[in-house]
This record gives C-alpha cells, sequence and structure tokens, in this order.
C-alpha cells in the first residue's frame, strides 16, 4: 500500500474513528485524565511504518509464496493489519491515574483499532459495490452510512463492545493479536452485511 493510499484510509477510516472515539468520553473523564488525541502528520507516518511491519510481518508467515505482494493479501486481512497496527501506535493518550480507571478510558485505543477496521472495510465495500455496477446496493450502503451487528442475547455485552473488550484483554494479557482469526472475523461481518442488504433490497444471494 502506498503512502497515498494510507493517507486516503487514514483520513476517511483511522482518524475518523478516533474522533468519534474521543469524541464519546465524557468532558469530564478527558479533562481528569488529559486525555490528548494524536492526528498529527509524525503519527499518521508512525501508523504507516507500523501497518507496513504488521503487514510485512503476515506475509512472511503465511503468504510468501512469490514476487507478487498486493495480490497476497485482501481487504479483510488488511483491516486486520491496520488493527494490528493500531494495537501498538496509540492514537488517544491519557494519565493513568492511582486509581481504579474508567472502562472508556482504557478501551479507548481498543475501541479505535476495531472502529478503524470497521470504517476501511466499509469503504472497501463500498468500492466493491460501484466496482460491481451493483449502485442499488451502494446507494442503499450509503445511505445506511454504516454497518450492521448480529444482536446478542438479553445482558450480554452489544457484538460490538465484546469484540473490543476482546481486543482489549488479550492485549493487556500479553496474548499476541491473532491478525487471521480477526480478518476471518470480519470477513463474516462483511458477510452478514452484504446478507443484510440484498434480503432489504430483495435480490437473490448468489454465493
Amino acid at each position: 500500500m502506498t503512502m497515498d493510499t494510507f493517507q486516503y484510509i487514514w483520513k476517511q477510516g483511522i482518524a475518523k474513528a478516533a474522533a468519534d472515539v474521543f469524541e464519546e468520553i465524557p468532558s469530564a473523564l478527558r479533562e481528569k485524565y488529559s486525555v490528548r488525541m494524536d492526528l498529527s502528520d509524525d503519527m499518521r507516518k508512525k501508523a504507516y511504518e507500523e501497518y507496513e511491519k504488521v503487514r510485512r510481518i503476515v506475509r512472511k508467515r503465511y503468504f510468501d509464496t512469490g514476487k507478487d505482494e498486493e495480490n497476497k493479501i485482501d481487504g479483510h486481512k488488511i483491516c486486520a493489519c491496520i488493527t494490528g497496527a493500531l494495537l501498538d501506535v496509540r492514537i488517544l493518550n491519557f494519565e493513568i491515574l492511582e486509581e481504579e480507571m474508567p472502562v472508556k478510558i482504557v478501551y479507548a485505543n481498543y475501541e479505535v483499532a476495531f472502529l478503524a477496521a470497521i470504517y476501511v472495510l466499509y469503504l472497501f465495500l463500498m468500492s466493491d459495490f460501484e466496482r460491481d455496477g451493483r449502485m442499488d446496493c451502494y446507494e442503499e450502503l450509503k445511505r445506511q452510512s454504516t454497518f450492521v451487528f448480529p444482536k446478542t442475547n438479553p445482558g450480554h455485552d452489544s457484538y460490538v463492545q465484546g469484540r473490543i473488550k476482546t481486543l482489549a484483554l488479550n492485549d493487556l494479557c500479553g496474548n499476541e493479536f491473532d491478525i487471521l482469526n480477526f480478518a476471518d472475523m470480519l470477513f463474516w461481518i462483511e458477510r452478514y452485511n452484504k446478507e443484510f442488504l440484498y434480503k432489504k433490497l430483495q435480490i437473490d444471494i448468489d454465493y
């Protein structure tokens, strides 16, 4: 991925995710914990370098089968690599006080890492619909403006909250981020949303 492409992904996906998470933190908590958001050019370059490092590791470990670097990793794995990079590059910074930290603060960067992948995957699906001439799906997804997620059982975390909590707990426990498993989850999120759109538009599912 070139820096120009990453810059678009940064602006439309990663930075948007960070801004959304930052805005959802109550102002009192932002002030108390000195929460700061870094969307500088230096941070963008740092995130790009980290993404490239994660992508190279994934290619070497799982897909080092030839010279064609672009066609070996699909969009789901690209999004998973973005999440992996953002687990190491913290866009939201805060002061750690000697007290129990609110979950909203502790999980903030994990929320950014998850949502960034979702936002970029959304952009990829929009692009796929446009490329394939499925403007009915394109326009409906654009109107929807986001992905939908499966409902969970009453009393349980929402689907999104559960995924963010899983990212956080695995990282805080020192477990290695599983790129392939995360990419597989993104594939099913995309498929769930395709089927949701096809059903809404009364389109026969042919896959």
